[in-house]
């Protein structure tokens, strides 16, 4: 900002400087205010334990915000005071860092109190684009004040930007220092800064802090409130008692269905000297992870992999089942003594995180459905059509005792939805119906109370009864819960095997070798897992690592090892012919399914986004209501509809991409895990995403377009309408879809709101209103033609004025007037006794310095918006590429990255 007015002394610039140094803090506000309603939770728990009551809560976050916010508004504040040029004087300087500062708390708090009442990140988003909207329309510089109507002046007098705007506009103009012999006066006439007639005086200063101080009080309070009476949240842990009897009387209901046998090659997995070596943070070296592990997961069986933290348990598990990214694995894995491949190992295992990721807006029988028609081999008969999918489905429910919860959506920590238990058994229910022979479970029990991971254990106990086997990662299990293992790998730090063997009848295998290798005898009830793991702590010198490689249980896995090497079955060597269980036809069209599913299920998203556009063109269009499509417009009247037009596909674009960034984070790591499942591949979620998002789009810019153009009387021609929407219509797709494409781009939500941030701030600035295009010199005229906000003004500018021969009133002395060569005498009236003139004299109403709106849109974008139908369809197809861009770094980034969330 400060690079492109530097040292200028065109009012017009400052005025734009001033304003946009505002929006920058609003969209900095609008672009944290989602967060807030994650630290919710945290403070419902805290209430809940009656630790603070809500309005100290809200005051101490109000009270965190000022030292960040203090050395924003001075570094940003300063750079743009000094480098543009405004009035050099201390107390001048001080009152911008003040009003920057006051804004930036009354901005944040603002929108804190939806962030407290709202339900979701997207209503969030979307209340706050609505406050953006007025803020920006009503502070004064789209349209001046003197020309708001009636009807929307107390909002000018409402909105906490007027105010701050409005001082700042008065603190640089009414500087005598600069603006001397009434100088000051007249520029803020000129853009009706007045009341009743006269300019805003100095003392107009105070009472903006006063205003921005009490706003901020009011917001604080409201806040407060809002915490006190709403509460969305949902106790997400163990199933509640509704949830077990509910269960428990859908059992008693539940009749015997046909079932379906799906057959499945039982695998036994072995593997040999595995290591692993990551690369050091601190330097060149590298680190040993794991370091030559044996072992064998036999079919039929479920096997613990234990060990204290950083022992390398999830790490040894990753490297077996192909889930990591990094690092350099050696070793041998072998598949029923064949080598492991990974196509085939994809297709024929399952995988469920600790963490598991699930749409929230879908049922548990839809979430399992999925899975099923996705990852169930096509070519088998049984899993051939789709009723049979679906009682295998079924049949998995009831296995998991899910079955009363099939039409349950699944939820979220914040909407509700099921229990983390349920969640638990819907993520092994997921991968079951893949019909694996192998299933790896990374801590299945941890956060679970006794009972749910019981509930949890039993169900991994029938599978691995049906002939697959169970390797999972657990950590401090109960007696009752370790007693359902059959085997136990236990691993110390450094990745080293100290225990891999059978458990025996309540564990007395293991007991009687530890008990043997320490000298330390088992307490009578005491829980086998924790003493194992108590024992290991208390080596006392002793090597555990070294005792097991000596003992005549590494002995028996080499031996087993040996013989899967040697034995092997040709006829139960597992092997696929395609990379996908589904054909491509069959994946594009279920994945396409999905998503549109979870778009229609997601109001907050979709249904607000639509309603929240028909509001802006509403709003928007309302201020010409009283006066559409004059004959004869002054210069005031034609610079606010273009500042109109101009705002009115920003404030849709900043919904547009700020409110696509969570649903794009949810579907990019549900993704992530059906691309590891082998069930899809990129190239269909960038596809099934473009479908699914278009219709709203086109929904949304034809809600706003009705309401704007048919109240504002922009137009009067069907074809420039069509062509407006048209233009409206890409801007919103490149909004949504390079919101998209940086979400899957960057890890993270917070990286990919900075992104947003620069994106909105390009297309804001340098469209061609804020510093029109004359102005950009040097890279400035770069960054002008790159920005699709250009093409989208552009074409929406020359769309609506192509062939506009109404009249527009040059002011005395304005640029308008030098265009068109006006001379001194053609604004006589000015000059004239006003007191012997009649009320009806032509002279107060019809200055012979006129031009057409055609003239005007010339001179304003400096002959840069050249009208006429071959400039909108070149701004179309250029817009077009644009859209491709964002396309193809969606398609790109989901190739090359896979985080995790």
């Amino acid at each position: 900002v400060g690079s492109v007015f530097y040292q200028t002394d065109d009012t017009t610039s400052i005025f734009g400087v001033l304003f946009q140094s505002m929006l920058f803090i609003m969209l900095g506000a609008m672009v944290a205010a989602p967060a807030q309603v994650e630290d919710r939770t945290i403070f419902y728990r805290h209430k809940d334990a009656n630790f603070y009551a809500p309005f100290p809560y809200a005051l101490g976050k109000a009270i965190a915000l000022i030292p960040q916010a203090l050395l924003d508004v001075f570094v940003f504040g300063t750079i743009i005071y000094w480098m543009v040029g405004l009035v050099p004087t201390a107390a001048n300087y001080f009152i911008f860092i003040g009003i920057l500062f006051s804004f930036t708390l009354v901005m944040n708090q603002s929108l804190s109190i939806f962030a407290a009442v709202a339900p979701d990140t997207s209503t969030v988003q979307a209340l706050s684009a609505c406050v953006l909207l007025f803020n920006i329309l009503f502070c004064g510089f789209i349209v001046f004040p003197d020309i708001i109507p009636d009807y929307y002046i107390w909002i000018y007098w409402f909105t906490p930007l007027a105010w701050a705007y409005r001082t700042l506009i008065v603190s640089e103009f009414q500087s005598p220092e600069v603006y001397e012999n009434g100088e000051g006066d007249n520029i803020l006439k000129s853009h009706g800064f007045t009341l009743d007639g006269e300019p805003f005086q100095r003392e107009w200063i105070a009472y903006g802090f006063i205003y921005l101080a009490s706003f901020f009080g009011a917001c604080l309070c409201l806040t407060g409130l809002g915490l006190y009476f709403f509460r969305h949240s949902n106790a997400s842990g163990s199933s509640s008692p509704d949830d077990v009897q509910e269960e428990d009387k859908a059992k008693e209901q539940e009749e015997t269905e046909d079932e379906v046998n799906i057959s499945f090659t039982p695998v036994t997995l072995t593997f040999k000297d595995v290591c692993y070596d990551v690369q050091s943070s601190t330097g060149t070296d590298t680190i040993r992870l794991l370091n030559d592990v044996n072992g064998i997961f036999e079919a039929g069986r479920m096997c613990a992999l234990m060990g204290e933290s950083g022992a390398g348990k999830t790490t040894l598990m990753d490297c077996i089942a192909l889930r990591k990214n990094t690092g350099e694995i050696t070793g041998e894995i072998l598949l029923n003594g064949y080598e492991q491949e990974a196509i085939t190992f994809r297709r024929c295992s399952g995988y469920v995180e600790q963490f598991d990721v699930q749409s929230s807006v879908l049922t548990v029988r839809e979430t399992v459905l999925f899975s099923a028609r996705l990852r169930l081999d096509s070519s088998n008969p049984a899993t051939s059509n789709d009723e049979n999918k679906r009682k295998f489905v079924d049949q998995v429910l009831k296995t998991l005792e899910l079955t009363p919860l099939a039409n349950s959506i699944v939820g979220d920590d914040a909407s509700g939805g099921l229990s983390f238990e349920q969640r638990k058994r819907l993520s092994i229910a997921v991968e079951l119906a893949a019909s694996p022979s192998i299933i790896f479970l990374d801590e299945p029990t941890s956060g679970l109370d006794a009972r749910a991971a019981l509930i949890v254990t039993k169900a991994l106990r029938q599978i691995a009864d049906s002939g697959r086997t169970v390797i999972a990662t657990i950590h401090q299990p109960s007696s009752a819960v370790f007693d359902m293992f059959d085997d136990l790998l236990l691993l110390k730090k450094g990745g080293r095997v100290v225990f891999h063997g059978e458990l025996g009848k309540e564990s007395n295998h293991l007991v009687k070798y530890f008990e043997k290798c320490s000298g330390t005898r088992i307490d009578r009830g005491e829980n086998p897992a924790n003493w194992m793991l108590k024992v290991l702590g208390d080596e006392d010198g002793k090597d555990f690592s070294e005792i097991y490689n000596e003992s005549d249980e590494c002995d028996t896995v080499a031996q087993k090892l040996m013989d899967a090497k040697e034995q092997r079955d040709p006829s139960r060597e597992v092997k696929y012919e395609t990379d996908f269980a589904a054909p491509k036809a069959v994946r594009q069209l279920e994945l396409s399914k999905r998503l549109n599913l979870i778009y229609w299920r997601s109001p907050a998203y979709n249904l607000v986004r639509i309603l929240i556009s028909a509001m802006i063109g509403a709003i928007l269009g309302a201020v010409f209501v009283d006066n559409r499509r004059p004959d004869v417009m002054s210069e005031t009247e034609i610079t606010s509809v273009l500042a109109t037009m101009f705002i009115s596909f920003i404030i849709t674009g900043v919904l547009s991409i700020t409110s696509v960034l969570p649903v794009m984070l949810e579907i990019r790591d549900v993704f992530y895990r059906h691309q590891a499942a082998g069930m899809v591949s990129h190239n269909a979620l960038v596809y099934a995403l473009g479908l699914a998002e278009k219709w709203f789009i086109v929904l949304s810019s034809a809600a706003f377009c009705v309401m704007f153009i048919s109240l504002s009387g922009i137009n009067g021609e069907t074809g420039s309408s069509i062509a407006f929407w048209g233009f409206f219509t890409l801007n919103i797709a490149i909004y949504s879809y390079f919101g998209q494409a940086f979400m899957c781009l960057v890890k993270g939500m917070g990286t990919a709101q900075i992104l947003a941030s620069v994106f909105i701030g390009l297309n804001n600035f340098f469209s061609g209103y804020i510093v029109r295009p004359q102005f950009m010199e040097g890279l400035f005229q770069f960054t002008f033609w790159i920005t699709p906000g250009h093409y989208v003004y552009e074409g929406m500018v020359v769309s609506i004025f192509t062939g506009d021969k109404r009249t527009v009133h040059a002011s005395f002395n304005s640029e308008f007037a030098d265009y068109l060569n006006c001379t001194e005498n053609d604004f006589r009236y000015i000059a004239d006794d006003f007191d012997n003139l009649e009320p009806d004299d032509p002279y107060l109403d019809l200055p012979l310095c006129e031009g057409s709106i055609e003239n005007f849109v010339t001179m304003f974008f400096g002959n840069k918006f050249p009208l006429g139908v071959n400039r909108s369809t070149r701004d179309a197809i250029v817009l077009f590429i644009i859209l491709m861009v964002s396309r193809f770094l969606t398609w790109w980034a989901l190739k090359k990255f896979q985080y995790t969330s």
